[in-house]
């Protein structure tokens, strides 16, 4: 099991909690299960049919902003630019996923986080992956708006939307900018 270094984390190694406790705590992955508020709820203003760069195909082209139009970074950073929210750092030039550094960095979302994911987590490559968080439901998921994630949504295809829920707790941490 991968442990972070937190408060919580040594509180529990103090406590002589089990293994079985600790998966508990930090669920599979390592990460702190999130606590949901009522106020995480509401939805992102984000209309990803708006993107400029949906259905990027044929060569590689840059976005402008420092990313491969189609790429999760290129979409995630446009999510922020157009979200209509209030933001204290730019999405632009951060690099890869696996790089980007927001304002802040928690590890319980809220709509209008971008949901990180390290490079190798999950089936994701070297260069990490990052999605908008458009919901955070009192089940423990959040709802995701992303590019390069393949699934039935996007007929499996790279560089097109997915809308997908998941776990709060499966991405390695949440950006705010």
């Amino acid at each position: 099991m991968h442990w972070r270094t937190s408060k919580k984390s040594l509180r529990v190694a103090a406590s002589g909690a089990t293994a079985t406790a600790a998966l508990a705590a930090f669920g599979a992955t390592g990460h702190a299960a999130p606590a949901l508020s009522p106020r995480n709820t509401s939805l992102a203003a984000v209309n990803p049919a708006a993107c400029p760069w949906k259905g990027a195909s044929g060569p590689r082209k840059f976005d402008g902003h420092g990313y491969y139009k189609g790429s999760c970074a290129s979409f995630a950073a446009w999510a922020i630019r157009t979200d209509g929210r209030h933001h204290r750092r730019s999405p632009d030039f951060l690099g890869v996923a696996g790089d980007w550094t927001g304002a802040a960095t928690s590890a319980v979302p809220h709509v209008g986080d971008i949901a990180q994911w390290d490079p190798g987590v999950h089936g994701f490559g070297s260069e990490g992956h990052v999605a908008y968080v458009v919901a955070v439901d009192h089940d423990g998921t959040v709802t995701l708006h992303e590019y390069g994630y393949r699934s039935a949504y996007n007929d499996f295809r790279p560089g097109s939307l997915s809308i997908r829920s998941t776990s709060a707790s499966d991405p390695s941490r949440y950006l705010r900018f």
